[in-house]
């Protein structure tokens, strides 16, 4: 039986399905529910083929421990055509030399689909979008198919006239400015004994590879929102260059839900779209605001204390993270914070590489442990900082 031929085939229509996948989950023309529903039964088949190809390699490996205990024996010799059993067990046939881990790996490189756990490709963007506050707000998501993207925008409009019947029309010119995003590795690496994956139940690959893709959301979130742009990080939320910025205090302020009125009318002054803007937030500012009460002690946010209130403030969705720190330093307070209110239509987002969730029994090989890898590649920039506005010095 030729193992490494059923397995290659195996990996092969498994990554012909996670293209399928991709080109759903990029399909802009389906909503959420529609993807969502396409993707289910293309992940159960991407599953069921993985598992076939990992069938077909354990086969293959206890054949190879078979004929190296042959060869130690001297109790098997295979030659020709001949097909030979070791003590009743399986038989083997020459020309089908099965592949080891190492060939297996490869295998799984040049067929574009890396050994993952039960998440799939297909699935990451969706899990991450979830996991992640800045995705599941909804900036826009540009695919970047090499290390730079260069995304054009306008940065001074034509201008209108009035003119007379018979006039010449005044002649003017847009500048355009380009936004280069740079992808930016986002990584994780853990060590398993291969005891603790072939006994654990649940299966610890899996459970390792789902923590992989929470802690990359974490990370990616930290970036998006308070990446300081210096070596190896983006420039996050809280650095972009040109944005407004306003503080609460020369030492910071209480927060007040009259601040936040104040920055959406900056945001409407700079001509932002407050139907696709969102506020980010740490917790303890969203708690702070939902303690807000009126001049007979009623809460604001949410009148019913029986019930959690809406996540909006004006009209425009709230969405808190840890990632926002409340030690920022603000005159002589330590104990700030900020909170930024954005048109998201004027963020771009570059996605070079989703979550590739890999893993390796070689990298370890003398200590018989494998190696659980999980990466991921974006960038974030404003295209126009006037769609930004921060507040800053937000105590509590």
């Amino acid at each position: 039986m030729d193992y490494a031929k059923l397995a290659k085939n195996a990996l092969e229509r498994r990554a012909s399905v996670i293209s399928q996948m991709r080109a759903v989950l990029n399909d802009a023309a389906l909503s959420e529910a529609e993807k969502r529903k396409r993707v289910e039964g293309m992940d159960a088949h991407v599953n069921a083929l993985d598992a076939e190809a990992r069938d077909y390699v354990e086969r293959a490996e206890r054949e190879n421990e078979a004929r190296s205990l042959a060869g130690r024996v001297g109790g098997a010799a295979f030659t020709g055509n001949e097909e030979r059993a070791l003590d009743g067990g399986e038989s083997f046939r020459n020309g089908g030399m099965l592949p080891s881990t190492a060939e297996f790996r490869q295998m799984t490189t040049t067929s574009a689909a890396a050994v993952i756990p039960t998440q799939t490709l297909g699935q990451v963007f969706d899990f991450l979008r979830q996991k992640s506050v800045f995705l599941a707000s909804g900036p826009r998501v540009l695919k970047m198919d090499g290390k730079t993207l260069s995304v054009p925008r306008i940065s001074a409009s034509t201008s209108a006239s009035m003119v007379a019947e018979g006039s010449s029309i005044p002649v003017t010119d847009m500048t355009l400015q380009a936004v280069t995003l740079t992808a930016k590795k986002a990584a994780v690496l853990t060590k398993a004994t291969n005891e603790s994956l072939l006994d654990s139940n649940p299966e610890l690959l899996r459970i390792v590879g789902e923590d992989h893709m929470k802690e990359v959301a974490r990370l990616l979130d930290a970036q998006f929102l308070a990446g300081d742009g210096t070596g190896n990080n983006m420039r996050g939320l809280r650095n972009f260059s040109g944005v407004t910025v306003t503080s609460l205090g020369t030492n910071g302020a209480s927060l007040t839900l009259d601040a936040l009125a104040d920055g959406v009318g900056r945001l409407e002054s700079a001509n932002g779209d407050l139907n696709g803007a969102a506020w980010f937030m740490s917790g303890r500012s969203w708690a702070s605001i939902r303690k807000a009460k009126d001049g007979q002690s009623r809460y604001q946010v949410s009148p019913d204390p029986t019930q959690d209130g809406e996540r909006r403030l004006f009209g425009i969705p709230v969405y808190i993270s840890n990632q926002i720190s409340n030690t920022e330093t603000v005159g002589t307070s330590t104990d700030c914070s900020w909170i930024g209110l954005v048109d998201l239509s004027q963020i771009a987002v570059g996605r070079r590489a989703e979550v590739s969730v890999a893993y390796s029994q070689d990298a370890y090989f003398d200590s018989d442990v494998t190696g659980i890898r999980s990466t991921s590649r974006w960038d974030v920039a404003p295209l126009d900082p006037n769609g930004v506005q921060l507040m800053t010095g937000v105590r509590q």
